[in-house]
């Protein structure tokens, strides 16, 4: 890569005074970003990277497999000798994400590594997912046979009342802040994201009517993904299409995780045209996302726990409770 080239990237200013105004720039190989592509079942350094590239496409996810090397250390001469290539780039998101496997000893290496670049080039995004993060991602699409394990009910995280309190606070804020303007005129849909977040509509579409806004509500039924048994790719509800032209829509997920539904529920409005769209969810599980899918509205922050209640369900189960509880879930 020529000098003029370099000297435009984050981190050539930490790397010249590290080595001098006169030394030669480093390399920073990034060939040109590939279309998209269909999965291979090669390719990987990995299976966990392969699994990743599956979910990722699943959801409507561009990446490219190794597309950067990052050099991130130089002898005197001002040559790269040492380099630091992420696992996957999302170049919707402008975001690389490295995964991990590894024992703890070598996971602190990376861990040095990853800090280096961030050093080098502060205006990378990169995302470290460890093996817990997989782990959690695998547990959050499990495959659609049933498990044997035992499952009960554990402590009560949010209550009923809890629920209602907050739920008629949010709907306040979301009419302040953008549908206030509707009264009287154009009516507003609530558009719920798959089966669990029918009851959540309904109570928030409930209080709008309280409020004096007319809202409409639909529900988008939208494909899982199950690991290895899922389809090449989410299938949204067209159905709905229709009655959603020339609205302002009002997007509700009982819970966002990773962010990737949400995300590739964003992407389907905007391939339709609505006029306008926000999120809000009852639960938002921050520490799990993987994706900084648009979310304007939170209920509750949600812990790593699995959690049933209030349309949320385990294989069918324990969506009718009125609370939301933690569900201990034990291989048998």
């Amino acid at each position: 890569m020529p000098r003029e080239t370099f000297e435009g990237l984050p981190g050539f200013g930490l790397w010249q005074a590290d080595h001098g105004p006169n030394a030669v720039a480093p390399p920073l190989s990034q060939p040109p970003l590939p279309a998209f592509r269909r999965l291979l079942h090669g390719g990987f350094a990995h299976p966990a990277e392969f699994d990743f590239a599956r979910l990722l496409s699943f959801y409507g996810i561009r990446w490219a497999y190794e597309p950067t090397s990052f050099a991130i250390e130089w002898n005197p001469a001002g040559q790269a000798i040492g380099f630091f290539s992420p696992d996957f780039y999302l170049p919707r998101y402008d975001q690389y994400v490295e995964l991990t496997t590894m024992r703890q000893p070598l996971v602190t290496r990376k861990n040095r590594k990853l800090r280096r670049v961030r050093t080098l080039y502060p205006n990378l995004r990169i995302k470290l997912l460890y093996k817990r993060d997989l782990e959690r991602l695998h547990q959050a699409y499990p495959p659609s046979v049933e498990e044997s394990n035992q499952e009960s009910l554990g402590e009560i995280l949010f209550s009923a009342t809890e629920i209602r309190a907050n739920l008629s606070s949010l709907v306040e804020r979301v009419a302040d802040e953008w549908l206030g303007s509707c009264r009287g005129g154009e009516q507003p849909l609530v558009l719920g994201v798959g089966h669990g977040s029918d009851r959540t509509v309904a109570v928030i579409s409930e209080m709008f009517r309280r409020l004096g806004l007319a809202v409409e509500a639909e529900r988008l039924d939208i494909s899982r993904y199950r690991g290895s048994e899922a389809t090449t790719r989410i299938r949204l509800a067209d159905q709905t299409v229709g009655r959603l032209r020339g609205k302002r829509i009002l997007v509700v997920e009982e819970i966002v995780s990773s962010g990737l539904s949400l995300a590739a529920v964003g992407a389907w409005l905007d391939r339709h045209r609505v006029v306008e769209w926000r999120t809000c969810a009852l639960l938002d599980r921050r520490n799990a996302r993987l994706i900084e899918a648009p979310l304007d509205w939170v209920v509750f922050p949600a812990p790593d726990d699995l959690l049933v209640g209030f349309g949320l369900a385990l294989r069918q189960r324990f969506s009718g409770l009125p609370h939301i509880a933690r569900l201990e879930w034990t291989p048998s």
